[in-house]
Formats: C-alpha cells, structure tokens, sequence
C-alpha cells in the first residue's frame, strides 16, 4: 500500500514522458479530421431539406422545391422519367462495394398522384442490386446497368412490376472503381440506348450464353473510358467512340450532336461515332490521333456529374437551349451555352444556374420534368470522392437523399397524363411541343410503335420546310430508330436544303449499313458536299455502308472539308486501318491534289506516313 503513491507517479512522468516524444515526432495519438478530397475544410453537418433549400441562390424569378427527401430516397445514383411521367431513381447503401453480385440496392418509383408537386407514392421495384448506375424506361421495358451486367426487366414499364428476373443483354463491365461504373443510359435520337464507362473501370463486354446474339467464338470488346450504345430491337452491342476520363451524363442538343460531361480533365466534350478522344490516363491504342474539348475554360472545381440538354418553355428565352451540369465539388449547376464550329461546336461559358453553398450537395442528374422545370437528383454526402469512400466506408452517408425541382415563378403542375394510351395522331402532335420532355417521350413511343400508316405522315411531316425544324427532326427521328427508311424518302432527305437532314440521312445509312444502290450512289456524291456536318457523316459511313468505296470517298471527304478541325481526326480513324493493306492506292489518290490546297489532306499526311513507315519496318 505505501507504495502506490510512488508507482503512480513514476507511471505518471513516464506516459507524460512518451506524450511529448509522440508530439515532437509529430505522430498525434489524435489525428486532426481529414478534409474531404476536393473541399477547403471540413464540411458542417447535414442540413435538412428545408435548411438546405434556405441556403441555395439561383437566379430572381426562379425558387427551389423539393419533390422527395429522405427516408423515401437515400443515397440516389440514376434516374429516369417515362411517358407517365413517373420518376425512376436507383438507391445505393452498398457505394463502395467493389465484388459483383446481388446486393441491397433498390430501384423505387416515384409518382405525385395529388398534383401538390410532391412524390406522394413510393414504390419499391427491384431490392437485390449491387450499386445500380444506370436506368431507363422503354421499348417494352425498364433498362438497368447493375455492373457487371446490363438488366433488362420486359413488360415492367406497364405496371412498374418485375415479371420475373432480368435478361442479361451483355456482361463484363468492371468493378475496379465504382465511381466509374457503366452509367447515363440515355435514350439517343437516333433510338439507341446510351451508356457510358469510366477510364479506371475496364470492361470485357460479351453477350451471355442466353442472349440471341451470342456465339461460342464471339471476341467482345474491350475497352475503358468509352460512349457505347445497345439497340433495343436486336439487342445488340456497340461502341460509339473512346476517350475523355470518368464521364457521367450524356446529353443531345437540337440536332442531334450528343455532348458529354467528364472530370479531372475537362468538362465538357462533343463526341462523334468513332472518334478517339483524349484520355484522363492509360495507353492510346497505336497510331491514334487524339481530339480534344471543346472547351478552353473551366467551372469551380473539375468534378462533374449529369448534363442536360433544357429546351422548355416553362423558364425565359434566356435560360433555354443550353447545358446544365452538375458539379459536385463546386456545390452548384453549372451552365454552359454552344456555338457551332464547323462539324463540331465550341463551349461558352455562362453564369451557374444554382449554388448550393453547401458542401453536402452532390448533384448527379439533371432533366427536364413533365412541367417544364429542370429536376435535379442530389446524393447529398460530405464524401465526395472514392479517396474518402476508400478511407472512411463509415463515414459515408446513407441515409440522405433530395430530388429537388427550380420552378420559374408559379409555373402550372403537371396534369395526370398517360402518353402510352394516346394515339398515334396525338403524339405527332406532341412533337411539337415547346418542352423536350413531350417530344422526346412522343418520338420514342412512335419509334416503338412503328406503324406504317403513321411512318407516311411523320414522313410528310419531316419533309414540310414550313414547320418548326425542332418538330421536323423529332419527326425524322421516330422513323430513322426504327431501323429503316423508306427508300425513296430516304433519297429525298439526303437530298434536302438544310444540311441537318442530309447529315441524318447519312448518319441513318451508316446505322442500317444495307441500303438501296440510289442511296449508296447518292451517300459518295455527297463526300463533294460543302457542309462540314455532312462531310462528318459520310466519314463516318465510308466503312459502314455496303457499297461504299472507303478510300477515295475518305479522300474526298479531307479534299472538301477546308481548315474543319475535327473532320480529320474522324478521317483519320477510319482511315488508319485501312492502311495496312491499302497503302499505295491511298498514296496514288492523294497524289492527285495539291497540298497546299487541301489542308485536311495536309493536316492527315504526317500520320499517314507515320503508319506506312511502321509498316514497312515491321514488313
């Protein structure tokens, strides 16, 4: 007993001792909080819905109301609307589980049946999902990437119920990071289902044994950062184009261009059918030629998600026809407006459309609603980044989850409607609609739909030059998805007045690879022609249209296309593998022209004899 007092200050001096040695080596028994990767300083705590809203500037006129919050959705990824104008949303608890297999992710419904302007009806439609980043409603079904498969759930779109388990239409995407899963399916013009994959995320993509596409020797594609397409009529796979970094949300203007947002590098890219674009990391494939943004500015901070095209009455002139971004470490919706820049366009920027000033606001989709309002999907976590999702699993939220809508001043409600029980006169007259919601909900149901009698009047309709052009392509559009065209329409589209026709007429050509020998005679005739947009296409088809001569066809193209920047590039990939066999009848045509006065052939001339000398060494 006499010597406990002894003992507990020997013991004292010697941890007080061992204290002071840890603080001099600077190895603190107590770390000091890790900011979030991205941020200034450590985020305050969540907000509620209403506290958060109080906080969120955007432009006079406008205001923030919140359509659905937690606990209905928590920790949303993907959304999509469909014909009822129902809200599809994915839900994921499982972030950042990287091993593949079901899970506790969840695909709700969500449906305002009072006209409040509130989602008042929840319905939860699958719950066995592993991180689910993708959903889109359509052609006979609901649309799911759940990596590493794509889902297929038919007949779900009808009664927002599963009929048993899902096709799997491909497999083999990644789950190295599952920050960059595949995401952003996305409904093309050209009716093609739309998906994008992250660079760090490689996919091997195979159809399974049980799809009708499959075969025992079939090779796959392999692949990482990339824009990729599935046709919903015969399920099969595609990749449209390569490059850019970790993109998350696709989007297609007025005519058709799709427009991709990305992060890390820049923001924002105009992607074309089999372009190489550059990469945030990894190998090049040999000889490649890369493009580069259209942008030559940035936003607060490079980490974007979502993009959106908005064309909708329900906002003034001022705020329609531009891109609407997410950017999650910047707080905000960001905006930028394009201009046209031959065959491509260029980015200008524009004042941000909302800032959140908080740091919890993760935006990651961004759409159009029934309403005409702009619909914005927030995460709503402090962790904006896999380096804190990687360091701190614990401290990721997963209870949180807002869908917010910016209403202009006391913009009507949607009225209950059901696009799917309209007539096929109806939803032409949908086409003409001042909100893209309606036209591109009308020009997905006609494509479905593919009636024969409405194929003619959609026809006259595409044809009338005294419509609205916007009407005139959704028009053209709902025909060129179904997979083909009346032959002698198609010949009087390639031989329309605005060059935006012509180039589709191309561009639906190159999608049907056989078309009439009229059209194949009338697709070369137009490698002369003095629009860059359709000089893009016809490079484009040059290797995709039976019939077609690729190589004089892709001279012609670099021949007519004067100083365009990106016809080139596009030449370029086409023409690359090509050169292998065809090297000298390449050379003999391009001898024909002075270079002086073609400079896309100059501009392509080094990498052509950059391919030819590695040949001959290798030869």
């Amino acid at each position: 007993m006499p010597r406990l007092p002894r003992l507990y200050w020997v013991a004292s001096f010697l941890l007080t001792f061992l204290n002071a040695a840890v603080v001099a080596r600077g190895d603190d028994p107590q770390p000091k909080p890790v900011i979030p990767h991205g941020q200034s300083k450590m985020p305050g705590p969540a907000l509620t819905p209403a506290q958060a809203i109080a906080k969120m500037k955007v432009p006079e006129g406008f205001k923030v109301e919140l359509v659905a919050s937690e606990p209905d959705i928590i920790n949303p990824v993907a959304m999509a609307i469909d014909e009822r104008g129902r809200f599809w949303i994915t839900e994921s608890v499982e972030y950042p589980r990287k091993s593949a297999g079901a899970g506790k992710d969840r695909i709700k419904i969500l449906e305002d049946t009072t006209g409040s302007g509130k989602a008042d009806k929840i319905t939860v439609f699958v719950d066995n999902l592993n991180i689910p980043s993708g959903i889109q409603v359509g052609h006979g079904g609901v649309w799911v990437a759940d990596s590493p498969d794509i889902l297929f759930y038919p007949g779900a779109d009808k009664d927002g119920k599963p009929h048993g388990p899902p096709e799997v239409i491909v497999t083999g995407f990644g789950r190295d990071d599952t920050h960059e899963l595949p995401n952003s399916l996305t409904w093309g013009p050209d009716g093609y289902l739309y998906g994008l994959n992250g660079v760090f995320n490689p996919a091997n993509i195979k159809y399974p044994e049980s799809s009708p596409n499959y075969t025992k020797d079939q090779k796959g594609w392999q692949f990482t950062c990339a824009l990729w397409r599935i046709d919903p009529r015969t399920k099969k796979f595609e990749v449209f184009c390569q490059g850019t970094s970790n993109p998350w949300g696709v989007t297609w203007d007025t005519e058709g261009s799709a427009f991709v947002s990305a992060c890390v590098i820049d923001h924002l890219w105009n992607l074309v059918e089999s372009g190489y674009y550059h990469r945030q990391g990894g190998p090049y494939p040999p000889f490649t030629w890369k493009i580069d943004s259209i942008v030559k500015y940035k936003h607060q901070q490079a980490a974007y998600a979502g993009i959106h095209y908005f064309d909708s009455d329900a906002y003034p002139a001022e705020y329609r026809d531009k891109l609407y971004m997410g950017n999650i470490h910047g707080n905000c919706i960001n905006v930028d407006q394009i201009k046209r820049s031959g065959s491509t366009y260029e980015g200008v920027s524009q004042a941000d459309f909302l800032t959140a000033n908080d740091a919890w606001f993760m935006p990651v989709v961004e759409r159009t609603g029934p309403d005409g309002c702009l619909y914005i999907l927030d995460w709503y976590d402090q962790y904006h980044c896999y380096q804190d999702a990687n360091r701190d699993p614990n401290g990721i939220d997963r209870v949180n989850g807002r869908l917010y809508r910016i209403r202009y001043k006391e913009t009507p409600r949607a009225p209950h409607f059901d696009l799917g029980k309209e007539s096929d006169d109806q939803l032409i007259q949908r086409l003409a609609s001042p909100n893209i919601y309606f036209r591109d909900q009308a020009q997905r149901l006609l494509n479905e739909r593919n009636d024969p009698a409405t194929r003619k009047k959609l026809e006259k309709l595409v044809l009338d030059s005294s419509l609205a052009k916007k009407t005139r392509m959704h028009a053209l559009w709902a025909l060129v998805g179904t997979g083909s065209l009346d032959p002698a329409f198609h010949l009087q589209l390639l031989s329309q007045d605005d060059p935006t026709f012509r180039a589709w007429g191309v561009r639906a050509a190159g999608n049907f690879h056989h078309v009439d020998a009229r059209l194949v005679k009338k697709i070369a005739e137009l490698g002369e022609d003095k629009s860059p947009d359709v000089l893009l296409q016809v490079a484009i088809a040059a290797n995709k249209v039976a019939g077609l001569e690729p190589l004089p066809l892709l001279v012609n193209v670099l021949v007519h296309c004067g100083n365009d920047e990106l016809i080139p590039h596009i030449v370029w990939q086409n023409l690359n593998p090509l050169l292998e066999k065809n090297s000298s009848e390449f050379i003999k045509l391009a001898g024909q022209h002075d270079l002086k006065q073609t400079p896309g052939l100059a501009k392509i001339m080094p990498h052509v004899t950059e391919r030819i000398l590695a040949g001959t060494k290798k030869n």
